[in-house]
């Protein structure tokens, strides 16, 4: 287990993961760029006697559909490895799959000519980081076949 304080592994953490949420969460639609619930309706409130002068908006609240900033289930978000490792444990998330440099092309260009692989263009601690993304794909796997077996 790295250190706390270890800015190597703290960088190494920053690598932005492709992941699917299992179920549908409540008010995380602000992290799919994507999302048409982002494109908030502001109106004017019109400016009253106990007001001081300054017109406000303010946004409409819509509880009742999935308009409440809520994320559906298989939507495809990015976050970075620091933030996903516990979503990771519990189960609320899926990986449709790894980042484009730890995949099988980059795998085939690293045995057909390794001096020529330009891994820091890709990531700057990309050995760090590729295995703390293999310790969490590990862990997550073996948490779940634990519960899929009880």
């Amino acid at each position: 287990m790295p250190s706390y304080y270890d800015i190597d592994t703290i960088l190494a953490e920053e690598e932005l993961l492709v992941v699917k949420p299992s179920f549908d969460f409540s008010l995380l639609a602000h992290l799919d760029p994507d999302s048409s619930h982002l494109q908030r309706r502001s109106r004017k409130r019109p400016r009253g006697d106990d007001d001081d002068g300054i017109e406000k908006d303010h946004d409409d609240n819509d509880t009742a559909d999935n308009s409440n900033g809520g994320l559906p289930e298989g939507t495809k978000i990015k976050m970075p490895l620091w933030a996903v490792e516990r979503w990771a444990l519990l189960g609320f998330i899926r990986f449709p799959s790894l980042p484009r440099h730890y995949g099988r092309k980059m795998k085939e260009r690293l045995e057909a000519d390794p001096v020529s692989v330009d891994l820091r263009s890709k990531n700057e601690h990309y050995f760090q980081t590729g295995m703390l993304l293999v310790n969490l794909l590990l862990r997550a796997s073996h948490v779940a076949l634990r519960h899929s077996s009880a």
